[in-house]
């Protein structure tokens, strides 16, 4: 037994057992290594949990009875195990000091069963560069690049560092707006009662577009609304929501809705009215938030947390990668696993041409 092992302990929790000390102690760990991000936060996570109700796990990771680590997993089958990953966290819900590496065996050696892998989904290098580090002995791969906006500038200092196509493009936007409409107007929205509204509201414009059609729209209803309800309306309490629309012809045609700290604004959801898409409401959008946001200085960095295109790369101050990776309780089982897929798939195809063949 190594050193690593002797030292951390992991305290294991159903989603049952789990109390507000715990959210408490999230909380704490955010605050002290990842800026306050609130797509992290202990209330973020609390509601995730209140609302969707998984078959969640939190696994806290102690070094000489001091919290160190804290995540959120869930098993998948046949002795794996993952990260949890709502769609509504688009950074993995894993918190802790940066420089520190859990022992992940002893973890899944303390999970029911037989657990021998351990699956990570969304990890930043600016928040989890040392699960990042470790994974690179197991398997771990880029899968898509984030990106973000510095805020501390003026908003016509950041529009002239954008490509001369992507100037030329708002400014199309603008003009076509003017010209096929009458009035347009831009409402922001930060108390919380204001901030609740808005999210219905949001919700209804989504049902109505793609996103409704496949049934994975914000609605008032679902429970993804009743959680951006819940989140949204607690972060705007502490001053920490915004929620900002634009009406074309008193029409709603698009709506953002943010959290933010001082340190960072986040972008949770963003629709358009599909209708009006001839006259780019999102894009528009888009703008008026950016010069809001460095006009207040209301945050010092945006970020997207998106799998962005190379269109979104040009409104950006930085890109990063984002990993996914997986950790194996064995080292013989990373090697053995390519091997294993392979005959489980000439299984399946045999016994598939058995069946076409007998039929």
């Amino acid at each position: 037994m190594t050193k690593v092992e002797v030292s951390q302990r992991w305290e294991i929790k159903t989603a049952a057992e789990v109390s507000s000390t715990d959210f408490a102690n999230w909380q704490q760990l955010v605050e002290q290594h990842h800026q306050g991000n609130l797509m992290l936060s202990g209330s973020f996570v609390q509601h995730l949990m209140q609302v969707f109700q998984p078959e969640h796990y939190l696994a806290s990771c102690y070094q000489a009875d001091e919290l160190k680590v804290m995540l959120l997993l869930q098993p998948a089958k046949y002795g794996i195990w993952r990260l949890a990953q709502p769609s509504q966290a688009q950074s993995a819900l894993i918190v802790g000091a940066q420089h520190f590496q859990p022992d992940f065996a002893l973890l899944l050696a303390n999970l029911p069963g037989l657990a021998w892998r351990f699956d990570f989904f969304c990890l930043d290098p600016q928040d989890h560069a040392a699960v990042i580090a470790l994974l690179e002995q197991h398997s771990w791969e880029q899968i898509q690049q984030n990106i973000t906006i510095d805020c501390q500038q003026t908003f016509a200092n950041y529009l002239q560092q954008r490509p001369r196509k992507l100037r030329q493009n708002i400014s199309r936007y603008r003009n076509r707006l003017k010209s096929e409409s009458q009035t347009h107007r831009y409402v922001v929205y930060t108390e919380p009662t204001a901030v609740s509204a808005a999210v219905e509201r949001y919700g209804v414009l989504e049902s109505r577009g793609w996103k409704g059609n496949l049934g994975t729209s914000l609605d008032p209803s679902n429970q993804q609304g009743n959680f951006y309800q819940l989140f949204l309306t607690e972060q705007a309490k502490h001053g920490q929501a915004l929620a900002i629309e634009l009406y074309i012809d008193q029409q709603l045609a698009a709506s953002r809705l943010c959290c933010f700290t001082p340190q960072l604004l986040l972008f949770l959801k963003t629709t358009y009215d599909e209708n009006l898409k001839q006259l780019a409401p999102g894009r528009l959008l888009l703008v008026e938030v950016i010069n809001y946001v460095m006009a207040n200085q209301l945050a010092r960095t945006i970020d997207f947390y998106t799998h962005a295109t190379e269109e979104q790369i040009e409104w950006s101050s930085a890109v990063r990668p984002m990993f996914i990776g997986s950790f194996y309780r064995w080292h013989l089982l990373r090697k053995l696993e390519p091997t294993m897929k392979l005959i489980k798939k000439k299984l399946t195809l045999a016994t598939k041409n058995h069946n076409l063949t007998n039929s």
